[in-house]
């Protein structure tokens, strides 16, 4: 089983970069699973780029499964699902399907900060109890999914390992160590948001994989075929 992924398109920032890529993976991967989009497709409320990245997006003929990222405004979120209708978005919610004989599930999720930033305390006194329950909705969801392959797409990395190279002072606000007891209960998760982190990290033995396209320059294929953890990438 292969997929592609990316995040953090930022459109139109970043917008040419994977229009390029894109075109290189379906000419060159054949054999795709699924597609997933890891949150901040556009940029600070740009929501004017959703249909050139329909556009671009047509030629995408498997599943393409998707989170919000902190650029999808809460309130915005039904513009971009219906401006995107050939995206699943998943907001800390599962979708199930087939892959040859086996089951694959992918649970989404925007994610969890471990200190909220001042703009979103102040728009939304109540976030710390909003991250805390969305936490439990996610361990609830992995304990709960019985799929042969799981997959967690969450646009705030959930390991700060992965958020190691950017400003020190707020690595606390751009994603969480307090949910990596979360992570082994995966075979794979698929992170963005932070843009001059590592391109990948392991949390027990699973490999969490940023695929912020500002990090990576293009989207990212990742192969799970079988193997579990890091195994699967060498």
């Amino acid at each position: 089983m292969k997929i592609a992924a990316v995040g953090d398109i930022h459109a139109p920032l970043f917008l040419q970069p994977f229009r390029d890529s894109l075109g290189d993976v379906l000419s060159s991967e054949t054999d795709l699973t699924a597609f997933l989009l890891a949150g901040d497709i556009v940029d600070g409320g740009r929501f004017d780029q959703l249909d050139e990245i329909a556009d671009i997006m047509k030629e995408i003929d498997v599943p393409i499964y998707g989170c919000y990222g902190n650029n999808e405004y809460k309130e915005y979120e039904q513009l971009v699902s219906k401006k995107l209708p050939n995206v699943k978005f998943l907001d800390d919610s599962m979708v199930e399907a087939a892959a040859g004989d086996k089951v694959y599930a992918v649970i989404g999720s925007r994610g969890v900060l471990e200190e909220p930033t001042f703009w979103q305390r102040k728009r939304w006194p109540n976030i710390a109890e909003v991250y805390k329950a969305r936490a439990a909705k996610l361990a609830e969801m992995a304990a709960d999914c019985t799929a042969d392959l799981k997959i967690l797409l969450i646009h705030y990395p959930p390991t700060l390992k992965v958020v190691e190279g950017e400003n020190p002072r707020f690595l606390k606000q751009m994603g969480t160590s307090k949910l990596e007891p979360l992570i082994g209960m995966f075979d794979i998760v698929i992170t963005a948001h932070v843009h001059k982190g590592k391109e990948m990290v392991s949390v027990k033995g699973v490999p969490v994989v940023n695929v912020s396209m500002p990090l990576r320059g293009r989207i990212t294929i990742i192969d799970l075929e079988e193997k579990r953890g890091l195994e699967r990438f060498f």
